[in-house]
């Protein structure tokens, strides 16, 4: 049995296909002939022989009227039946015979299709198993192909981290053969002394650093501004023993403070010739919302206001600066440029969200 041949289309053989187109012109042609046979001995009654003779038999019309007409021997009327019986005629032996044959055929042709059928079925299925093994094979293949790709890739980016490497080994080689043949530049250090802070007692100027710009805060001016409004307020704040409020704003800072009123002892009245004295307990600075700050560069410049508060400050007056986490490199600046101006910094650095406040209970300047 010669081995068959595999492919993607079902493909039948030429001869099976015109075997089966034969069998079943043959069949159909039988099953004519025995539909002619089985008419052909089917019962005739008179009328329809009669109907027939009429219609078909041109050649003896004189038969057929005679045929027709009454009989002159027969006076009497005869009474016709009321079901006239059929006429019969019997199929021949030979017909008979023929169609027996016929019908054995056709069996056989039968048998023949049904094997041909299950043939074709079973071929079919085969056909059906080669096209799922050929779709495996080719699942299997697209597979290992992407997987080849994969692996192309890997290597290729391989070769390329290895060509780099190998391009900067070379590039490094020439950087050291260059410095080799090139004497090192001398770096000169410059180092300076770390000053001792001491605490501040005297004038001082605050400044707040915030978003890497610089701002005036105007602390003495806004507590000038309040003195008289202590006196002005003396005896309600003796009564009250606290009061809180609010002042300015001044170079765009306001500030809320809270005055105390404490009785002195017997002895401290004496000595102060006072019997109640008044603190300023706490004060805060809030900005508002108009503020100028200026950068830097601006602050150093001739018509800054920072350089300008420098220069109206008297000699002894330290620089204090509020510095938050954001401004350091703005401080450093700073700081250089007072150290130039011959003044005393003194820092003071405040975490994000803390205000710019103070109390009795504080902690003085420290200067440098």
């Amino acid at each position: 049995m010669s081995r068959r041949r595999n492919s993607d289309d079902i493909e039948f053989g030429s001869d099976s296909f015109l075997d089966i187109v034969a069998n079943i012109v043959g069949i159909l042609i039988i099953l004519i002939v025995v539909a002619g046979i089985k008419a052909g001995t089917a019962p005739i009654s008179a009328e329809k022989l009669s109907e027939y003779l009429r219609t078909h038999v041109k050649s003896e019309p004189d038969k057929i009227e005679q045929a027709a007409a009454p009989q002159p021997a027969a006076p009497q009327p005869i009474k016709a039946p009321s079901h006239p019986e059929p006429l019969v005629i019997p199929p021949s032996p030979a017909l008979l015979q023929r169609a027996d044959a016929l019908q054995a055929e056709i069996a056989s042709l039968d048998s023949q299709a049904r094997a041909a059928t299950g043939e074709i079925e079973k071929t079919s299925r085969d056909e059906q198993a080669d096209s799922q093994a050929i779709t495996q094979l080719r699942q299997a293949i697209d597979t290992e192909a992407a997987e080849l790709g994969r692996d192309k890739t890997q290597l290729a980016e391989t070769e390329s981290r290895l060509a780099a490497k190998k391009t900067g080994l070379l590039q490094l080689e020439v950087d050291v053969q260059k410095a080799e043949a090139v004497k090192p530049p001398v770096t000169t250090l410059q180092h300076k002394l770390t000053p001792l802070g001491r605490e501040i007692n005297g004038k001082e100027l605050h400044f707040r650093l915030l978003n890497n710009r610089v701002a005036f805060l105007p602390i003495e001016e806004l507590i000038q501004r309040l003195r008289p409004q202590i006196l002005h307020n003396r005896d309600q704040l003796i009564r009250n023993g606290i009061q809180r409020g609010e002042i300015g704003p001044v170079a765009g800072f306001h500030m809320e403070y809270v005055l105390e009123a404490r009785r002195l002892s017997a002895m401290a009245e004496l000595r102060q010739g006072m019997s109640v004295t008044i603190n300023l307990a706490s004060w805060k600075l809030v900005a508002e919302p108009d503020l100028e700050t200026e950068s830097g560069d601006e602050a150093v410049k001739q018509r800054g206001d920072f350089l300008r508060r420098l220069r109206d400050a008297d000699g002894d007056t330290t620089i204090t600066f509020w510095v938050y986490p954001d401004s350091y490199a703005l401080y450093r600046q700073l700081q250089e440029f007072a150290y130039h101006e011959n003044f005393t910094v003194a820092a003071r650095p405040l975490p994000f969200g803390v205000g710019i406040s103070g109390s009795p209970q504080g902690s003085r300047s420290s200067g440098q």
